[in-house]
């Protein structure tokens, strides 16, 4: 009597064996939050050089970041040029349909979500491969998936959000990291799928219950930050 085998579904690893069209798309949605954050109207209004800075810097921030922390140098960002070609496709986009791209709608919420526990599973996995022990691989990871943007909050003048109370966003880098780490040593391809499906399925729990941080106390009498 024969036995009936069921087809094995071979999963690429989205860790170390990143396909790059999904390494070009990350940096395109990153790149054109950081484009949209350029339009958004505020204090002070940008010229295209400021548009594309602020979309370099979301775009590939993250990625330089990790290489430079590794010594993975020169960064990857600077050998393949179709990450700068994917940062100024999506300059273009949206200077043509950008009033029409919602940054608060659901599509782009989980494609955001994407590229932040995908930046986070990369980071951390090259910093394993680099030696590093997990904390520092989780460090890694965490910086690689936020400074991109903490970088376009400081040029704008803001205070970057993920320092104040708000909906958890750096809480996701570092637990998508995280869970990362500890899961890789038992299966590296569902580690990254895992970490990746944990952040954007938390991202979702947490707009759509409107999940926030609480504010710390602060010590003594708040400061006056008038001049006599």
């Amino acid at each position: 009597m024969s036995l009936i085998t069921l087809p094995t579904i071979d999963f690429p690893n989205i860790a170390s064996d990143t396909p790059l069209w999904l390494a070009l798309l990350t940096t395109f949605i990153a790149a054109m939050s950081g484009a949209l954050r350029g339009r958004d109207p505020g204090r002070v209004r940008y010229d295209i050089v400021g548009i594309v800075v602020f979309a370099f810097f979301l775009g590939v921030g993250g990625g330089v970041t990790r290489d430079l922390l590794l010594g993975n140098t020169p960064p990857v960002v600077l050998r393949e040029p179709a990450y700068v070609i994917a940062v100024l496709a999506a300059v273009a986009l949206v200077l043509v349909v950008g009033r029409w791209i919602a940054r608060d709608g659901w599509l782009f919420l989980i494609l955001d979500a994407l590229t932040l526990g995908l930046y986070a599973v990369i980071g951390a996995q090259m910093a394993i491969e680099y030696g590093l022990p997990d904390i520092g691989a989780i460090i890694v990871g965490f910086l690689a998936s936020l400074v991109g943007g903490i970088i376009v909050a400081v040029l704008r003048g803001d205070t970057p959000e993920i320092l104040m109370p708000g909906q958890p966003y750096a809480l996701l880098s570092i637990l998508g990291a995280t869970i990362y780490v500890l899961t890789d040593q038992f299966n590296a391809t569902m580690a990254a799928l895992l970490c990746v499906g944990s952040v954007i399925a938390l991202r979702i729990i947490t707009v759509r219950w409107n999940l926030r941080t609480p504010s710390i106390r602060t010590i003594g009498p708040p400061r006056d930050t008038e001049t006599p």
